[in-house]
């Protein structure tokens, strides 16, 4: 496959992905806990990736090397950091978490070079410092007694980008095995639902979809059929293309969610977020690779 019907992938997934922050918003302003969607979403996740398999009549691989593929994108990929991004919605901007969760290719770079995986080039060094700016800049304002406590939730939801980055170089790195990007997925989904399912039943924090829904059953929904689809898709490009190549669908997404956020919850942003955008994207264009060489 050539780069540009790659890169036609990589916008369409990133243009999707933004569409979810403003849904996953709307999904946690109800009072819903933010465990209780992720299962919604994982339940979602498999209704549309099992019915996916079953039309292709293929049987969902479970030995032990599928296994830990399994269980490293459901903690990583879906279970950590979703569980960070839903709690830190209701504190944070749509667009200011589209900002956050775009440094994924910064953390993956330096992650590659500490594992010796790509050679050090200062261009690329340089974007991940303009990332760290960018950053700054949106902690800045909030360092005053009034809103000192979203610097919490601006930390804390860094840690949602740093999960992606751990499990696109650690897929990059093992491979799929024998899966394909359905598969690997639609595992990973069963392997969260087991595991979520009773901490959310016994806790009772089950959304039951059987009430009538509102806006946030809704979002929910759409949210999680589409993170299905970019889902699958993200992993089938790490695969042909690398995850430095992937992971630049973050600046795609960053440009997709404020976007979006703008149109569907009507939010304005600071200049320190606006000068944020234009630093990260530069970061961005700095730390994407230089050459198709660099695909896989």
């Amino acid at each position: 496959m050539n780069q540009l019907s790659l890169t036609s992938i990589l916008m369409f997934v990133g243009i999707s992905w933004g569409l979810t922050a403003p849904l996953s918003k709307i999904a946690v302003s109800t009072g819903h806990h933010y465990l209780g969607l992720l299962l919604w979403q994982i339940i979602v996740m498999i209704l549309s990736l099992g019915l996916l398999q079953i039309t292709r009549r293929k049987r969902l691989a479970i030995n032990l090397s599928c296994f830990w593929r399994y269980l490293l994108v459901a903690l990583l990929g879906t279970v950590l950091p979703n569980s960070i991004m839903y709690k830190a919605y209701f504190h944070l901007q749509s667009g200011v978490m589209s900002i956050l969760v775009s440094v994924v290719p910064m953390i993956a770079f330096l992650l590659v070079l500490i594992l010796r995986m790509e050679k050090f080039e200062l261009r690329r060094f340089l974007g991940v410092l303009f990332g760290i700016v960018a950053i700054i800049l949106i902690v800045l304002p909030k360092l005053e007694l009034e809103t000192i406590g979203e610097v919490g939730w601006i930390f804390l939801a860094l840690l949602s980008p740093f999960c992606y980055a751990i499990e696109g170089v650690w897929i990059n790195k093992i491979g799929l095995a024998q899966l394909d990007s359905i598969e690997v997925i639609l595992g990973a989904s069963i392997l969260g639902l087991v595991t979520l399912f009773p901490i959310v039943l016994m806790n009772g924090l089950w959304v039951s979809p059987l009430k009538a829904w509102g806006p946030a059953e809704f979002a929910i929904t759409c949210s999680s059929l589409i993170h299905s689809l970019i889902y699958i898709s993200y992993i089938w490009l790490i695969g042909k293309a690398g995850v430095v190549f992937a992971s630049q669908v973050s600046y795609i997404y960053t440009a997709s969610g404020i976007g979006f956020s703008i149109i569907l919850l009507g939010e304005g942003y600071s200049a320190f977020v606006w000068s944020a955008v234009i630093l990260m994207s530069i970061g961005l264009v700095m730390v994407r690779p230089s050459n198709q060489s660099s695909l896989n």
